[in-house]
């Protein structure tokens, strides 16, 4: 048998490290190695690759395995199929790390990578990774703002989705089709499709997820001016977030009956929940949440401006544009066009009632170009 070179060796180390999740040390064995050959060199950005995914370190992992899919996707020889299997699952990992740093486009492109490796008939992965993947493309979709493409990849991962026996999986593309419905405007369609995912989530004793399960059949509740309904729907989410899920699932769900209080014209109260979810912004890391809830106070405020008159009017509509400014400086690294379109409107319409008509304008066409932006390229 042929002794295994240094480099092989400490390339086997590594991998059974990566294995046991010890990251770390793996790391540091792949980051001294000296490749000899291009093969070599392709074995230690794909090692790197994985500890770098492991790490979020984002743009490195993006930089040493980007390289590599040309040579993953060439016709050839049987022993390719292994670092087909392996490639499509650090493109999945990539999209998940994209998705978590909000970078929805990036996103898209590495599931779709994905998927094109598992269709390849060489590819003999799991039901499961396939599922996965297409409803992580799907959420991507969503969240760019393209909603037909997001709702026909949920239904391929439905499809892929036969004699897979997991409850959680299988309540996370419903509830990633009840959103997507939700703001297609199809009511209906969204209540049934996240009742059903409550139901899985419920069988599946994933008791986070059942929260933020509620919150989102709450906001269907409260853009179908149910709103008794919404506020149990968010109350709930409240509790179960305390129990289970921490300050971002009660800060999202005080910042939803702000919503409501504000559709009640209840607005002193709207503004009490608002102050109640600012004041757990601080202990939240997740800057698209906590966009959402400046969003939110951004809109409180807007609407108590209306009540008022003269000095005190201007005041609440230049606080607005205090709590806009935020919202938007929170998604500055993302790649949320949709909300951030919302943002653009409401500043364009707040400037607009202060007579700042051009800055309105200004305003009115960047969230024209956001949603344009939002309407970009299909990858798949």
């Amino acid at each position: 048998m042929e002794q295994m070179s240094e480099n092989d060796m400490m390339l086997f180390r590594a991998r059974l490290l990566l294995e046991e999740g010890q990251s770390d040390s793996a790391l540091k064995i792949l980051e001294a190695i000296v490749p000899a050959s291009e093969k070599q060199r392709q074995e230690v950005a794909y090692f790197l690759g994985w500890c770098y995914v492991l790490h979020k370190r984002w743009g490195e992992a993006s930089n040493v395995l980007s390289p590599i899919f040309p040579f993953a996707d060439d016709e050839g020889e049987s022993e390719n199929r292994i670092d087909r299997e392996r490639l499509a699952l650090c493109f999945l990992h990539l999209g998940y790390a994209a998705v978590q740093f909000t970078r929805y486009e990036e996103a898209t492109r590495h599931f779709s990578r994905c998927i094109k490796l598992l269709n390849d008939k060489r590819v003999k992965l799991s039901s499961l990774v396939r599922v996965k993947a297409h409803y992580s493309l799907a959420t991507s979709y969503m969240m760019r703002g393209l909603y037909p493409a997001a709702v026909q990849q949920y239904h391929e991962a439905l499809h892929h989705f036969l004699y897979i026996d997991n409850d959680e999986e299988w309540g996370n593309i419903y509830y990633g089709l009840s959103d997507t419905y939700r703001l297609m405007g199809n009511l209906n369609d969204a209540q049934l499709a996240g009742e059903r995912a409550l139901q899985l989530y419920e069988k599946a004793g994933k008791f986070a997820m059942e929260g933020v399960t509620r919150n989102l059949l709450g906001h269907i509740a409260l853009e179908n001016k149910n709103y008794r309904e919404a506020s149990d729907h968010f109350t709930q989410a409240l509790a179960i977030g305390n129990a289970h899920a921490g300050p971002m699932m009660a800060m999202m769900n005080c910042a939803a009956l702000a919503e409501v209080r504000l559709a009640e014209d209840r607005l002193d109260e709207a503004k009490r929940y608002c102050q109640l979810a600012c004041d757990m912004v601080d202990q939240v890391k997740n800057n698209y949440f906590c966009s959402q809830t400046y969003l939110t106070t951004a809109k409180v405020m807007h609407a108590a401006a209306q009540e008022v008159e003269d000095e005190e009017r201007r005041r609440l509509l230049e606080e607005t544009i205090t709590w806009l400014e935020k919202a938007k400086n929170a998604l500055v690294e993302s790649e949320a066009h949709a909300d951030a379109a919302d943002i653009y409107q409401l500043w364009g319409q707040t400037l607009e009632e202060l007579g700042q008509y051009q800055e309105a304008l200004a305003f009115w066409r960047s969230g024209y170009e956001t949603l344009s932006k939002a309407k970009g390229d299909i990858w798949y």
